[in-house]
């Protein structure tokens, strides 16, 4: 036999080897570094497995290595019928980080001398019921108030057009959830009542300052208001049937147009477009319109003194506020998950889903933002989490199984597993057991970090996936695990029962109880970690 001929082959073999683990093991290293893959995966791929696994039309991306914008691209279709592209200058409903825009006005009133964050609402806004008055403009921002979430009321719709007066009256005979100061819960009335102040005391319509103040002051060209959205230059309306651009042509402002995009929802026969939300519905909590590109430019105006001058402010409005002796993770609509100067925040309403990311460390300095159209999306921080670490490893979470997912929590193990186990039981399941790793390895003379796991079911949805294969048992009842790595970071990790399935070789007819168990466990998760006082 040829011995040189066998060296070879085994030359070309571990040369072969070498090369794919450094394909699918490199991450980037930090700025600079061209290798943006993610456990072997590039954000293309990231991007388009998630779009896929949810079918989303279409989503756009930009990604901020401050002061630099180094990618912003769109993926998909903003509109199925038209056929139109999503494209960097797509602009999308952005939901609830509205609220954040809304803050920053608020802020810049107070450096006008316009606004005190202590004063009671009343000396604003007068004719508000009689147990709003008390409430402060803090309390707004900082979602401390108390107030009911008006998008929450009994036949309210984000498609109807409303009155001030409407909205108010939405939630005017409803009690407090809670007394001013003491707890913190999200409501789209805080922001609401922010605008209603910021109109009252600048002279001007809400749109009108944050245009003067924040898009004008950063030269934003592809931010808007649901109001003046029918402003915006392009052909989407010109009549052809089927669609087809002609315009940029012979114009050229209608060279790589800026187009809104439809809005879709899923059914059980597929995406179906829901009705556009209304700027009287939406207001200062979610009604602000704008491209991937725009917002980061805003987030990078966000950094520095262009919006915000002062540093106590900045610091008040990004930093965990203290509501009734107690650190709250959130603050003006924006979540801190535990990595050091990370800020996240989410929008989320009919036929829209968005999220902003936020890594302010100067050791760091990525930020990432998502758009989608389509609504109730699952897991767009955890995708967001994924791109930051295809750039800078260390920004990403643990890795698991192929089978889990992990998410940062803000609390302590024991606090995290405490609101995990809370839900679960509200939520008619059952928890069995109880396993505190780090205690068990103690008391061997080994030493683990705080590592708890807690071991959760629901017969009632358990036993048809048994039925249909009895050896799905051995992963039966789930399992979710809080653990402090090293850095004292706190990851809750769960299995996810969709994609452990696929090792059982389930039929179709399990699939939809296995979504559901899915979506269930990650809503309750998300719903754990989350800013919210009490659960």
């Amino acid at each position: 036999m040829d011995t040189n001929w066998i060296k070879g082959c085994l030359i070309v073999i571990i040369l072969t080897g070498v090369l794919m683990d450094s394909v699918t093991s490199h991450a980037g290293n930090g700025r600079g570094d061209v290798h943006t893959v993610y456990q072997g995966q590039s954000v293309d791929d990231l991007i388009i497995r998630y779009m896929d696994e949810n079918n989303v039309p279409g989503l756009t991306l930009a990604i901020v290595q401050a002061p630099y914008i180094t990618r912003v691209v769109g993926y998909g279709l903003v509109d199925t019928d038209s056929r139109r592209l999503a494209a960097t200058r797509t602009v999308f409903n952005i939901g609830q980080i509205t609220n954040a825009y809304t803050a920053v006005a608020i802020m810049q009133l107070k450096e006008e001398g316009k606004v005190q964050l202590d004063t009671s609402l009343g000396k604003y806004l007068p004719n508000i019921p009689d147990r709003w008055q008390p409430i402060t403009i803090r309390q707004l921002l900082t979602h401390s108030s108390g107030l009911p979430d008006y998008t929450l009321a009994t036949g309210f719709n984000y498609a109807k057009n409303y009155q001030t007066r409407d909205i108010l009256n939405l939630i005017s005979d409803k009690e407090l959830l809670f007394k001013p100061g003491s707890q913190m819960r999200s409501s789209a009335s805080n922001p609401y009542l922010l605008g209603l102040i910021i109109e009252q005391v600048s002279g001007m319509s809400y749109q009108d300052y944050v245009t003067k103040n924040q898009i004008e002051r950063l030269g934003l060209k592809h931010t808007f208001f649901i109001s003046n959205a029918q402003s915006i230059a392009n052909e989407i309306t010109n009549g052809t049937n089927p669609f087809k651009h002609s315009a940029f042509l012979h114009k050229p402002v209608f060279i790589d147009p800026v187009e809104a995009a439809v809005g879709y929802s899923q059914s059980e026969q597929g995406l179906v477009a829901v009705p556009s939300p209304t700027w009287s519905a939406t207001f200062a909590a979610s009604g602000i319109i704008a491209s991937a590109e725009d917002i980061s430019l805003w987030d990078i105006g966000l950094a520095g003194d262009i919006l915000v001058k002062d540093t106590a402010d900045r610091s008040f409005l990004y930093s965990a506020p203290t509501i009734n002796n107690h650190s709250v993770p959130g603050n003006a609509g924006w979540f801190f998950p535990g990595h050091k100067g990370l800020m996240e925040i989410k929008g989320a309403i009919p036929g829209y889903s968005a999220f902003l990311s936020r890594f302010t460390d100067p050791s760091e300095l990525l930020c990432v933002t998502l758009l989608a159209n389509k609504g109730n999306l699952p897991d767009l921080d955890s995708l967001a989490r994924k791109i930051a670490a295809s750039f800078d490893a260390k920004l990403g979470t643990p890795v698991g199984s192929d089978w889990s997912e992990t998410v940062q929590s803000p609390y302590s193990v024991s606090e995290t597993l405490d609101r995990v186990s809370s839900l679960i039981k509200k939520n008619g399941g059952t928890v069995f057991a109880r396993i505190d790793h780090a205690l068990e390895a103690h008391q061997t003379n080994q030493l683990l970090s705080d590592t708890q796991v807690i071991i959760i079911g629901n017969p009632a949805k358990g036993t048809a996936l048994m039925q249909a294969n009895a050896a799905f048992a051995l992963d039966l009842p789930l399992r979710i695990m809080a653990t402090q790595d090293a850095s004292g970071q706190v990851w809750l990790s769960f299995t996810d029962p969709l994609k452990l399935a696929s090792e059982y070789q389930l039929n179709a007819q399990q699939i939809p109880v296995l979504k559901q168990m899915s979506l269930g466990l990650r809503t309750l998760c998300q719903q754990a970690i989350s800013a919210q006082s009490e659960l």
